[in-house]
């Protein structure tokens, strides 16, 4: 498992989380800079330290 900090930045890696994907921009600060896959509008706010293990093509959130 990792900590969302310890994931590569700025490559647009796919973050599942419950029923969405996002795609991880990078960190700012305590949160994510990321968005939805299927709306670029859409941001999403994730703590850097929430729990992430690896999943298909990328990672999904297992807890804080």
């Amino acid at each position: 498992m990792k900590r969302l900090y310890e994931i590569p930045e700025n490559k647009n890696i796919k973050l599942y989380i419950e029923d969405k994907v996002v795609i991880f921009g990078h960190l700012d600060g305590l949160y994510s800079y990321c968005w939805l896959e299927e709306d670029k509008n859409k941001i999403v706010h994730i703590k850097a330290t929430t729990l992430f293990e690896e999943y298909k093509d990328g990672y999904k959130m297992v807890g804080e």
